[in-house]
């Protein structure tokens, strides 16, 4: 039997870019090499398209993306690919861009009944004092992020306006973008993974972040040394909720294939944060760690991904 050719997309230029070789390096080592030819191509920081060059000269079967963040993450990569017609695992152009501006999906989250923290969204140029009726209404205190960034880098917890003008410019300055201040809400943080199969969509596993301080932070999700999550242990009928608003929010969004949706339990209200359409998957990443909640290994989770795209793109 001939090997599949897998690609599998990796670097890139975005800040996320060491977190995105961390997991291209998880992801071949759980690929099984008698199943599949594997080719790495290392997006460089330049932007320069050498590699866009030898997919198209030597198409892959199948494409897994290890980016994160910026382009590889936000619909660009995915539209390159599906003007070439090959085949890729995970969400397509229209909900990668909406997942990638918290705006924009927190909008779309809200217009379909699923609760998300109330926000402030500062634009690139507007002055903080332009939104002061609307911070006096959430109050304070807020976390404050980057709209399109991702790896909770540039988020920060703000408890006044000199703090949230500081954070808000900092942002602006640093990353280019506009800024989501959100009402920050003091709870049980969650992720649920998503997975798309022949049998329709499920969560794989609820779990429980685990975190150094108030925030679930880029040093958390990047630096420990153990799983940033475990197998959740609410009680059944409060997973129960959130496993249903996660498939849900995945739908709402037009996801495919996997995602994360990372959520806050507070009083047994459920918040949705955000949904990750290219999360982690380093050894210690959570799509990894979630994968054992119905007895998997990573291995067998990229394997699904894989046989369900392409039977998919067979139909």
């Amino acid at each position: 039997m001939n090997k599949l050719k897998i690609a599998i997309l990796a670097g890139g230029s975005s800040v996320e870019r060491d977190i995105s070789l961390r997991s291209c390096r998880n992801i071949e080592a759980a690929l099984d090499r008698e199943k599949y030819d594997i080719k790495i191509y290392e997006l460089p920081k330049d932007r320069s398209t050498d590699w866009a060059k030898q997919i198209i000269a030597d198409p892959p079967d199948m494409v897994l993306s290890a980016l994160h963040g910026g382009n590889g993450e936000n619909g660009s990569v995915q539209g390159f690919l599906h003007c070439l017609g090959i085949p890729f695992a995970g969400s397509r152009v229209l909900s990668s861009a909406l997942c990638m501006d918290k705006k924009m999906a927190k909008t779309i989250m809200s217009a379909n009944h699923i609760q998300t923290p109330e926000d402030v969204y500062i634009k690139r140029g507007e002055r903080i004092i332009d939104h002061a009726d609307e911070i006096r209404q959430i109050g304070f205190p807020l976390v404050v992020k980057p709209n399109r960034g991702g790896s909770s880098i540039g988020i920060s917890i703000v408890y006044g306006t000199k703090e949230l003008e500081k954070a808000a410019k900092d942002i602006i300055e640093e990353y280019d973008d506009d800024v989501i201040a959100e009402k920050y809400i003091k709870g049980r943080e969650i992720t649920c993974a998503v997975n798309e199969g022949e049998n329709g969509t499920d969560v794989m596993a609820v779990l429980d972040i685990n975190k150094s301080g108030e925030m679930f932070s880029y040093e958390d999700k990047s630096m420990q040394a153990s799983p940033i999550g475990d197998i959740s242990n609410m009680p059944v009928f409060l997973q129960d909720m959130v496993r249903a608003i996660a498939i849900k929010t995945f739908d709402a969004l037009k996801c495919r294939g996997y995602a994360c949706v990372d959520m806050i339990v507070k009083d047994e209200q459920i918040y949705v944060i955000e949904v990750n359409t290219l999360p982690g998957m380093t050894d210690i990443s959570l799509v990894p760690r979630a994968a054992e909640g119905p007895g998997m290994s990573f291995g067998d989770f990229l394997d699904r991904l894989i046989d369900f795209e392409m039977k998919r793109r067979s139909l």
